[in-house]
């Protein structure tokens, strides 16, 4: 091999090396976010060193009180102040944080400013604020001590709050550092690498194109405790959207928002964990707060008068052995936060004895008997109703939005008969279930968790359950009082078993389902992927991507969204015939995003840019298809070309070209001239080197004798 030729592929070599290192480098960034690192306090002075040691010590031997709160504040106040990673967080920040902490008489509070942050204690607390926390000192000193998180703190309802969720993150973190140089206590962070991997691809059974939103939450394993409910810590988390290769195509980094709704082709509505609901625009990269409550487990969004219907807990003055009674009502809020519409659970569905105790359970949450533990609902702004999943009694409710009144119930301990899809009487079709959909005329899916299920005793104990999570569609018969199994799909894998929190199943445009399963490393702290599983009616897996830890990092999602970047449209019938002037179109079309409301929409042709037909229609909630014909006549013979247009409320197209005579003309110049060009040098180079070897053949043979 030449010199050159050699230098030119290492050249080549080394450029395709450094690209795909910084691949590799930015793809470890996306997936590393740090456990918070005790500031390093070599160079603090002695007076903060003895404060320290003295206040650890007191934490513990279980000795620290109230009164070592002021020494608490002087640690704390230089922590902040020389951390640069506190100081790069309150950088640009103008906020008060108000602590309420309960049964004490004091309060704290952190002013923050001027690119710092000021703790306080006192009587004297702010009036106004941005974030409101509250819990109790016992739970302030486990915080302290790092025996759990405040986001633990949170899901174990033992911790409040209020204000713009990016925020309180962000007070999270400022907590956790302080809490680490405390108590010198660090976690070596996990390397996670490319823990992504495309399982199942079969390009012929899906729509190509679609991308996938995820709650991407952050969970450590606390070892020695694997198989323990409610053991493992959560650890921050983000939203990313996913492509079908599996790769991160955008993402919103230091969210923990569970619940993620589209309310437009680029605006993602995120809440379902407290605090408030933000919208996303994952294209821009805008976050925007709103004045609406965050809920828990679900929430829903009206286009049609741009409201929002929040699920929320709700407590009774009633008790269940010796616990207050965990209701939840359905509130609808203006963008504004202004409440114009409630359901509440106390007074529509009051508490039941036998029903909460008739598996010979009590569940508890949160501090209280947990009667209801309401996930989802689907709101048929139509019909004027909501339909209501309540867990913990396995039933779906069926509530007159007008009147508030609960026109029906459907499930286990109710009227109705149930049936399985072998017409089978069953006691019950679903066994605490998440992600009901409606998804047609008394049409639902939801996913089946499959916990607490009699047929299968192991089922009964969270920590020794083993069973089959599915997908569940079945068919609600008001007329019969019947509610039957029409499709379902599991997977015969323990692997696949979600017991509890969480769980998806939605209907797509092409007719398959879109579910997750999505482990079970925070409810019983074990190493266990999750699955999001795309299977066609006909039960085949086709496109799958499974999401593994490392080491002691596991992750958690708990819902998930398909959608695309233009309408969805399947072509049935394109005739175009400028002989006779005639198009004649039939084809199935649905929205970018699945929302559960119809969203107005225009079809449009177009010859040679002027509009010849238009049509509006509506798209149909949760990708409902919509049939569509059109018959044109008197097209003009010469046109060159001829487009069909779809476009939805909020601008975004789908355009396809039904004709171009342009591209039919310039065939010859796209195509043909480069390919015979090609063709003329190819030759012309053989042609070349053939003539030069014979020439140098003729001057190196011997020359010949006459």
């Amino acid at each position: 091999m030449k010199k050159g030729l050699k230098i030119t592929l290492i050249i080549v070599i080394v450029i395709i090396l450094l690209v795909a290192s910084a691949g590799i480098i930015a793809f470890t960034v996306i997936k590393n976010r740090h456990k918070p690192v005790p500031y390093d306090m070599e160079n603090a002075p002695k007076e903060i060193l003895d404060i320290r040691d003295n206040l650890r010590e007191k934490l513990e031997n279980e000795t620290f009180t109230w009164e070592d709160m002021p020494d608490f504040i002087i640690f704390a106040q230089y922590v902040v102040d020389h951390c640069p990673e506190i100081l790069e967080i309150v950088e640009d920040w103008e906020g008060t944080v108000y602590f309420d902490i309960s049964e004490q008489e004091e309060d704290m509070w952190f002013l923050i400013g001027n690119d710092s942050l000021i703790i306080e204690i006192g009587n004297n607390h702010p009036t106004k604020y941005d974030i409101f926390i509250t819990y109790s000192f016992e739970t302030m000193l486990q915080i302290m001590k790092r025996e759990i998180s405040p986001q633990k703190a949170y899901q174990q309802g033992s911790l409040e709050f209020e204000g713009k969720f990016s925020e309180v993150l962000n007070v999270n973190q400022i907590v956790e550092i302080t809490a680490a140089t405390l108590m010198g206590t660090y976690n070596e962070p996990s390397e996670i690498s490319d823990n992504f991997t495309i399982t199942a691809d079969e390009r012929d059974s899906y729509l190509e194109n679609g991308l996938t939103l995820l709650p991407y939450m952050k969970i450590d394993i606390i070892p020695g405790h694997e198989g323990e409910h409610q053991t493992a810590t959560p650890a921050g988390g983000k939203a990313i959207i996913v492509d079908n290769t599996g790769e991160i195509v955008y993402e919103l980094t230091n969210s923990a928002h569970t619940v993620h709704q589209f309310i437009n082709a680029t605006t993602v509505a995120m809440g379902g964990q407290g605090g408030t609901l933000e919208l996303w625009n994952y294209k821009k990269n805008i976050l925007e707060s709103l004045e609406v409550p965050g809920g828990h487990h679900a929430f829903d969004y009206n286009p049609a008068t741009d409201t929002f219907m929040v699920l929320e807990y709700v407590y009774s003055n009633e008790t269940w052995d010796g616990l207050p009674v965990l209701y939840d009502r359905l509130a609808e809020y203006t963008r504004e936060g202004e409440l114009i519409w409630e359901w509440d659970g106390r007074t529509h569905f009051p508490f039941n004895a036998t029903r909460h105790t008739s598996l010979g359970l009590n569940q508890t949450f949160r501090g209280g008997a947990d009667w209801m533990h309401s996930n989802s609902f689907a709101w048929d702004k139509e019909e004027g109703v909501i339909y209501l999943n309540v867990r913990n009694v396995d039933t779906i409710l069926k509530i007159d939005y007008a009147t508030k009144e609960v026109l029906w119930q459907a499930g286990r301990l109710c009227n109705f008969t149930l049936y399985d899809k072998w017409g089978k009487e069953k006691d019950s079709l679903f066994h605490q279930p998440h992600g009901l959909e409606k998804i047609g005329e008394n049409r639902f899916i939801l996913f089946d968790n499959d916990l607490f299920n009699e047929s299968n005793p192991s089922t009964m104990n969270i920590t020794t359950a083993q069973g089959y999570s599915r997908f569940l569609e079945f068919e609600i018969n008001e007329e019969e009082q019947t509610m039957t199994e029409i499709w379902s799909w599991t997977q015969k894998n323990d692997s696949y078993y979600f017991p509890e929190s969480g769980g998806d199943a939605d209907r797509l445009p092409n007719g398959n389902t879109l579910g997750m399963f999505g482990d079970k490393a925070l409810v019983l702290n074990l190493r266990d992927p999750v699955f999001i599983t795309e299977v066609t009616p006909q039960g085949e897996i086709a496109w799958e991507l499974t999401i593994d830890g490392v080491n002691d990092t596991y992750f958690w999602i708990h819902t998930l969204e398909r959608f695309y970047e233009e309408p969805i449209i399947d072509m049935h019938t394109k005739n175009v015939n400028l002989t006779t002037g005639k198009i004649n179109l039939a084809f199935t079309t649905w929205n970018s995003y699945k929302i559960d409301a119809k969203i107005p929409a225009v079809v449009k042709i177009l010859v040679d840019n002027q509009k010849v037909y238009e049509e509006a229609f509506e798209f149909l909630p949760n990708w409902q298809s919509v049939n569509q014909s059109i018959h044109l006549q008197d097209i003009p013979n010469d046109a060159e070309v001829i487009q069909l247009i779809i476009e939805s409320q909020d601008g975004t197209q789908y355009i396809e070209e039904l004709y171009n005579n342009q591209k039919t003309n310039s065939k010859f110049l796209t195509i043909g001239l480069p390919i015979i060009g090609g063709f003329s040098i190819i030759t012309g180079t053989i042609v070349f080197i053939w003539l030069k070897r014979r020439k140098e053949e003729g001057k190196n043979s011997p020359a010949k004798k006459y």
